[in-house]
């Protein structure tokens, strides 16, 4: 009997690379989606069809244009050098730069303020010793064994207690605000909208890619990672099918992979699609808040605990464009921002105005000197989106006027977007982040990549930055991750 076991597996495995050409659907169009297509089909796999639910590609990628340039919503810049597909891709054909000037390099070098709400301006000397605490303590890590609780969270706020109390200069009334900077700005890398949830160890276990960590784009956007992948870009004779493959507009309702035979995708629009394998890229956001209503059977339990015990981040962008911009034409300073606490007191339980307390810093774009931008953290977003678009540029702009009124007139943008992360029902949230629980039960981004096996084969597999434990929360994360799915069905079907 175990010899027929075997016998019948090996033909299975041998039927698998003879019988060629598998139909796969990758559900997703986003980094991940548009990384594992575009392999298959390159290695000779092309049965394939893409399902995406919005009524455009690139998922957490949306570059968009504003005014004269093109712009990003969702991922901007590419973190790192050393070990970063993304850059890889991208560097030799001349796209990036590691400037953080407006204009490019001949524009002066960026300088860092804190900015109260009364309008006031930190004093350098502070600024700058700040700023190089929290380098050092980002940097080292030191005494994490000693945490109660493990969180980002109560890392920094013990280490600013001690670093307070070595600097009486430093104002009582001044150490919270500080700190509610400190949480935004750090959130703003992390995701979450807490630092009290993220797991500092999970942190530092998957360490940023060596190298500058804000490469930008110059006068393009990170949309151009998606075309380069694609074989548009450079040259677009070379183009892969990958959109012509793509199908928009397709919400998947329901994946039964447990019958036998082929998997079985349903989309909202009650079409069904059938395939040997099902690849699927959507966010963490999207597991967390669906998994049960679409997977039938129910998936494994290391999927499952995984999904249900990682974070999912909540951060947003708001991007301006002036015509006659009303910032100095060679200023170049970044600023973040804090509220006394008599100010954050006024408009906390203000449903109206207290999404602004989200706001963590600005920027003025990499070679886009008329473009404008501004950052939110922490549990603020969801409130942004949600608020009609009048009252945000009144507020936006008012909120401007009263941080940096005393730097020049504050003007109307001439356009002003925002995006749209967390109350979209596909994305549900920004980027994935690693909690307590999910490091205290190494229920971690291996676990929720762990494919579906029937028979030895692969028939539900998983992508998406969440699911990459070197590069979560990152693009280059969601771009291994989709080539890494690729990988598993190539050497499947390449099997002699």
């Amino acid at each position: 009997m175990k010899c027929f076991v075997l016998f019948y597996l090996f033909c299975i495995s041998k039927s698998l690379s003879v019988n060629g050409n598998p139909k796969v659907i990758i559900v997703g169009a986003g980094a991940a989606g548009i990384a594992a297509a575009s392999k298959l089909i390159q290695n000779g796999i092309d049965d394939v069809i893409i399902l995406e639910a919005e009524n455009r590609y690139g998922g957490r990628i949306n570059s968009t244009r504003i005014g004269e340039y093109w712009a990003d919503l969702g991922g901007q810049w590419v973190h790192g050098v050393e070990g970063n597909v993304a850059y890889e891709l991208a560097s030799p054909l001349g796209l990036l730069s590691k400037s953080r000037r407006p204009g490019g390099p001949e524009e002066p070098p960026l300088t860092s303020k804190l900015r109260e709400s009364t309008g006031n301006t930190l004093s350098e000397e502070i600024t700058a010793a700040l700023l190089e605490h929290v380098e050092s303590i980002s940097s080292n890590y030191t005494g994490i064994e000693e945490l109660k609780t493990g969180s980002y969270g109560e890392y920094f706020e013990t280490k600013f207690k001690d670093w307070f109390e070595k600097h009486p200069e430093i104002s009582a009334n001044l150490r919270k605000p500080l700190l509610h900077n400190m949480e935004l700005m750090t959130m703003a890398a992390e995701g979450a909208d807490d630092w009290n949830k993220v797991s500092i160890l999970g942190s530092t276990q998957a360490p940023a890619c060596a190298g500058f960590n804000e490469i930008n784009w110059k006068d393009r956007a990170y949309g151009t990672i998606l075309d380069i992948m694609m074989k548009r870009y450079p040259n677009l004779d070379d183009e892969l099918p990958v959109l012509n493959k793509t199908l928009l507009n397709k919400k998947v309702s329901k994946i039964n992979y447990g019958e036998e035979g082929s998997v079985k995708v349903t989309t909202t629009d009650g079409n069904e699609y059938t395939a040997d394998h099902v690849i699927f890229t959507a966010s963490l956001g999207v597991l967390k808040a669906d998994h049960a209503r679409i997977f039938k059977p129910p998936l494994p339990e290391k999927n499952k605990n995984a999904i249900e015990r990682l974070g999912m981040g909540k951060n947003a962008k708001i991007l301006m464009y002036y015509e006659n911009p009303w910032w100095k034409s060679r200023e170049n300073t970044h600023n973040s921002f804090y509220w006394t606490e008599e100010d954050r007191n006024e408009i906390e339980n203000d449903s109206d105005k207290s999404w602004l307390l989200g706001l963590a810093y600005d920027s003025i774009v990499e070679y886009k000197p008329k473009l404008y931008f501004l950052w939110l953290s922490g549990p603020y977003a969801e409130q942004m989106e949600r608020i009609p678009d009048d009252q945000l540029r009144n507020q936006t702009v008012e909120f401007l006027q009263k941080f940096l009124g005393s730097t020049g007139n504050i003007t109307e943008p001439t356009e002003i977007i925002r995006s749209f992360w967390n109350t979209n029902e596909n994305f549900r949230g920004s980027y994935s982040f690693p909690t307590m629980q999910s490091v205290g039960t190494n229920a971690g981004p291996h676990d929720l990549g762990t494919p579906v096996m029937r028979k030895g084969v692969p028939v539900l597999q998983f992508a998406g930055e969440a699911t990459d434990p070197a590069h979560f929360s990152n693009v280059h994360g969601a771009i291994v991750s989709g080539w890494r799915e690729a990988d598993r069905l190539i050497n499947l079907y390449s099997k002699e």
